[in-house]
């Protein structure tokens, strides 16, 4: 998925509470809105964010970069404000996929992004919004609805329980397109208007809209419910000789090279919404080669690589930098990482579960070119470990399957899938 936070607004009634910031990046708990609403995306299958621009648009790249976690992000900027209208209209243009999920980039809605991507899907509207029903709709306004579909709005002011626009839409890529103006109201031309079929997606997630100082500083306190939780799968692969080619203590940018094809494996694995975790064994380090800055340096390389031409970056690498013949002292030890040994595995499981993904090891994989990174996939619990590529003889009680590449395998993943 690929998604579009609306991130331009000038957050007015909101400046008694934050001066000198953007509406998204006010303070929760001590950490920018924002990036609870890149967290949630990410933890929901998105692999591309498009942030949407305008007030104070500098310091909004300068709070989240390039990427978040496993996530690309590039920016869309307004120089002059366009309405919400055609703040998306603007975005959706960079898109690459046939549609986006749309967010506001001050409303937390905890919606199954998986479950309604599969409702956008059903239902052929070229918009869906997620709903929520709530006790009291005096401030929001609610929608009608009937089979799925949006009848219409009912005006502010009314009491009682009632279903609100919760402000989370799947929006078809050129579902605007026919509209001429730049400038214009998503809710008043596209929403309102009766010209456009509005799915309506029913969710009883978790709500909060910070754009007013009650519910702003009602978030302090639930800052904690800012989190999604999603079971999500995984793909683990070994680095030199599945990935790129074996130079023998790769460390320097100038020796990668991809396999052939390995590249696109790793983003046909992500749009089938599987994590890509690289997990690789890292002798050179133990023995004083090179240090663990120049294998970050190297992973940055691959993810930049991987943005530049199929807009993805892997969702993490963990690397093992012991060996227990180490020059290095402090890297001389028999310890839980190296492969075959499943600790690379089961730290990146650890350090999933923090921000909220749940990765279920009996429905991922291992994949690598020897037998030691199979083995590590088995003692992590993972049942479909894969040889790819590798002189070793296929033995099944090492490895479930054999593949020439990665992305060979990687076709396996639409069959799965």
């Amino acid at each position: 998925m690929e998604a579009i936070v609306l991130a331009g607004g000038f957050g007015t009634r909101l400046r008694p509470c934050v001066e000198n910031l953007p509406k998204p990046l006010a303070p929760v708990c001590g950490r920018p809105f924002l990036l609870y609403l890149l967290d949630y995306l990410y933890v929901n299958g998105v692999h591309r964010t498009i942030i949407s621009t305008g007030y104070m648009a500098d310091e909004v790249v300068k709070a989240v970069g390039s990427k978040h976690r496993g996530m690309v992000i590039d920016y869309c900027r307004e120089e002059a404000p366009l309405g919400t209208g055609g703040g998306i209209k603007k975005a959706l243009s960079m898109c690459k996929d046939d549609f986006a999920v749309v967010i506001n980039g001050d409303t937390f809605f905890d919606v199954d992004l998986f479950e309604m991507r599969k409702f956008h899907r059903s239902t052929g509207c070229p918009v869906t919004l997620a709903a929520k029903e709530i006790p009291d709709v005096y401030r929001s306004g609610c929608i009608r609805t009937e089979n799925g579909r949006l009848t219409g709005f009912s005006e502010k002011g009314i009491t009682g329980a009632g279903k609100i626009n919760g402000g989370i839409y799947f929006i078809n890529k050129n579902a605007l397109e026919t509209i001429s103006e730049d400038k214009f109201s998503f809710e008043k031309t596209v929403l309102e208007s009766g010209v456009y079929e509005i799915g309506v997606f029913e969710s009883d997630g978790y709500f909060i809209d910070i754009g007013i100082p009650e519910a702003y500083n009602l978030a302090q306190t639930d800052c904690n419910k800012l989190k999604s939780t999603r079971k999500r799968r995984a793909v683990f692969i070994d680095r030199d000789g599945t990935v790129n080619k074996d130079t023998v203590h790769l460390f320097r940018k100038e020796d990668f090279e991809f396999l052939p094809d390995a590249d696109k494996a790793i983003a046909e694995i992500k749009k089938f919404d599987y994590l890509a975790v690289v997990v690789t064994n890292q002798a050179g380090i133990a023995k004083g080669l090179y240090s663990p800055d120049d294998a970050d340096s190297l992973h940055s390389y691959i993810d930049s690589l991987l943005n530049e031409k199929l807009s993805v970056i892997a969702d993490g690498y963990y690397y093992c930098p012991h060996h227990p013949d180490a020059v290095v002292e402090k890297y001389k030890k028999i310890c839980s990482c190296r492969k075959p040994q499943p600790g690379l595995i089961l730290r990146a499981v650890s350090d999933f579960a923090e921000i909220g993904i749940e990765i279920d090891l009996e429905k991922s994989f291992m994949v690598g070119n020897r037998s030691t990174d199979t083995l590590a996939g088995l003692n992590a619990g993972i049942k479909n470990s894969i040889l790819i590529g590798s002189d070793e003889p296929f033995n099944a009680e090492t490895a479930s399957a054999h593949y020439e590449s990665l992305y060979d395998f990687s076709l396996k993943i639409k069959q799965v899938f």
